[in-house]
């Protein structure tokens, strides 16, 4: 008997995740977004034509909420520092989507710091973006999943879920038209046609056979909403949250998106763009800022100095850690290292691709790096409770940290303090280089060794 009303239970549990399944509806995965060339215009200015002669990006790497809350952070730092006003380009990548468009849409002022190490802020503004950087995105989306639940076993339409989770947290179904001039926000993504970089953005990136030397193989191309013969920038009624969730869209859980577009400016032939998770590329945003740096360049521009300030919060494991593990589950127990794999490879080829160039273009280029797991910190936020061990054992805990849409409290002031941190040591090492490129900073820019000894 027991065994009849065990096989009926598992009967009904497969009957019941039918129902709810997007198969019971018998519908063809979502089409997210359909061009219609007769309602874009052609750009007017067309080249990526920085402000002023520096060029000054901020890369927003993924990472999940780990990655939002360190980015988040990251900008306060640099606006304390006076840094943030003379920013001309953000790139993100699945969660520094999440800061870079709370930036680019609401501005929070920055606090003005009170001593060195003081990493208190009072300011409302600031207060608030960080807290919805720790929004719990994960149980916001499977609520939003139960509600819809033919969204279950679609991961094309999961991806929604997270898009409305943005909408209603903090974007408010803002789209690319709201967004500012400047910073030019730029959105990473991956189309898995093609293997080329997809990037959202509010200034437009022309579609073209290059002629920079990186740059000429189609694969290295940026891809965008231009089409062959008419440059365009994102549409403007393109919703700013749905481009972060593509983004963020880690296969096989959330995307791909699909983009239903015609084959030239002039119509034709249907094509489907199928993008996603923009970290499979390129995790940590800096190749979109040098592309645009490098065209820019080549189309006349008086760029003579490109700064990059990088923040990457991805998940890395060095050869030696896992050699030494046995660990049958990689897939499962850590899909990320999917994406750690593809970026290794593809950073060590874009360096040696752009050596060169560098060398011979005239134009000085400076990525400032500044990895979570670098930072210098001596003690426990209160939100951990009592730990044993030091800077080693903090250290040692912010490479457990996972990759989610989730984050605890004590993880969340360990990444915050992690990017205040590598800022000040940052701008302290680099205090000539920021002199002489005119950015005066505001406040202390002091490593964390010299606040300790009293050093200037």
């Amino acid at each position: 008997m027991t065994k009849v009303l065990n096989q009926l239970a598992l009967m009904l549990a497969f009957a019941a995740l039918f129902l709810t399944s997007g198969c019971a509806f018998w519908r063809p995965d979502k089409i997210h977004y359909t061009v219609d060339t007769e309602r874009l215009a052609p750009c007017e200015r067309c080249a990526p034509t920085p402000a002023g002669s520096d060029f000054i990006g901020v890369a927003l790497s993924g990472g999940g909420a780990r990655a939002s809350v360190f980015g988040a952070a990251a900008i306060e730092a640099l606006a304390e520092a006076g840094i943030m006003q003379r920013v001309t380009h953000i790139s993100s990548v699945s969660g520094g989507g999440f800061p870079a468009a709370y930036y680019a849409l609401h501005k929070p002022e920055p606090c003005a710091l009170s001593k060195p190490g003081d990493n208190t802020c009072n300011n409302d503004s600031i207060t608030a973006f960080k807290q919805q950087m720790r929004h719990n995105f994960l149980t916001d989306m499977t609520l939003r999943q139960l509600v819809r639940p033919n969204r279950f076993t679609s991961p094309t339409r999961r991806l929604l879920s997270l898009r409305d989770a943005l909408d209603n947290q903090f974007i408010g179904d803002a789209t690319f038209a709201d967004l500012p001039s400047k910073p030019v926000l730029l959105i990473n993504g991956a189309r898995y046609d093609d293997a080329r970089r997809f990037v959202f953005s509010n200034q437009a990136i022309p579609e073209h056979e290059g002629d920079i030397a990186p740059f000429t193989e189609p694969v290295l191309q940026t891809a965008s909403f231009s089409l062959p013969g008419c440059t365009r920038a994102t549409p403007p009624d393109f919703s700013v949250a749905l481009a972060i969730a593509i983004s963020a869209g880690f296969p096989p859980l959330l995307g791909p998106a699909a983009i239903e577009a015609p084959e030239s400016c002039l119509g034709g032939a249907t094509r489907y763009w199928h993008l996603g998770d923009g970290g499979i590329l390129d995790n940590t945003g800096v190749e979109t800022l040098e592309d645009y740096a490098l065209h820019a360049e080549r189309g006349g521009g008086a760029i003579k100095r490109v700064i990059i300030f990088s923040f990457d919060a991805g998940r890395s494991t060095s050869p030696e850690v896992m050699m030494g593990k046995r660990n049958l589950k990689l897939w499962t127990s850590d899909p990320g290292r999917v994406v750690d794999i593809v970026g290794k490879r593809a950073q060590a080829y874009r360096e040696v691709a752009l050596r060169n160039y560098y060398s011979d273009s005239g134009v000085e280029f400076h990525v400032l790096r500044m990895r979570y797991t670098e930072a210098q910190i001596e003690q426990w936020p209160e939100s951990c409770g009592v730990r044993e061990g030091g800077a080693e054992a903090i250290k040692a805990h912010l490479e457990t940290v996972p990759t989610n849409f989730n984050i605890t409290d004590c993880n969340a002031d360990l990444m915050e303090m992690a990017a205040h941190d590598l800022v000040r040591r940052t701008l302290f090492e680099h205090k000539e280089l920021l002199d002489d490129a005119g950015l005066v900073l505001t406040a202390p820019a002091r490593s964390a060794a010299s606040t300790a000894s009293g050093e200037p």
